[in-house]
């Protein structure tokens, strides 16, 4: 399902819903970047752990606001509308950069979503612009390393089929010249 049909589907929803749907979207969120994290080392582990940090804020403060519009932290996931996360199997550069994909895809929705919840909710639209703010943020720096990434593998075939492990600190010595003494 693509972004726009997400978003058409969701905004017809009642809010309960809506915001349910952003609670759990974060936590799935926040699993997919703690994935990415363990796949990775070195500064890309530390970036993937510091957004899986900021899904979960962003989970908490969702609660707390469902809590004072509902009453509860009971929050309700409507069914047929999918996260932009999917499984993805990440051992090489290019797997991780379709990952990182996926990730700008889920930032970008998330991002619409909240401004058209600040829209909805002007009362509570400072919490809602924040969010999107964040997201627009998270987005713009996936992307930063996505173009680092690209530039890095463009027209290198052995630097885009790389394993993931050497990605960090060992790929200039993974893609070495190799000598026999």
């Amino acid at each position: 399902m693509l972004m726009d049909e997400i978003l058409d589907k969701l905004v017809k929803l009642p809010l309960r819903e809506i915001i349910g749907y952003a609670i759990a979207s974060e936590d799935d969120t926040k699993a997919f970047y703690e994935g990415l994290a363990f796949k990775t080392g070195g500064l890309l582990r530390d970036f993937f752990q510091t957004l899986a940090k900021l899904e979960d804020s962003h989970k908490k403060t969702l609660l707390r606001l469902h809590e004072t519009l509902f009453g509860d932290t009971d929050y309700t996931v409507p069914e047929g509308i999918p996260f932009a996360e999917t499984s993805i199997r990440v051992d090489t550069v290019v797997n991780l950069v379709e990952a990182m994909r996926i990730a700008l895809i889920n930032e970008k929705t998330a991002e619409r979503l909240y401004t058209h919840l600040e829209k909805r909710l002007p009362e509570h639209g400072i919490i809602f612009g924040f969010l999107a703010a964040q997201e627009r943020s998270h987005y713009a720096s996936i992307k930063s390393h996505v173009e680092y990434l690209e530039d890095v593998t463009e027209g290198k075939p052995e630097y885009i089929n790389v394993p993931i492990e050497h990605l960090n600190t060992q790929l200039e010595l993974y893609l070495a010249p190799h000598t026999r003494l």
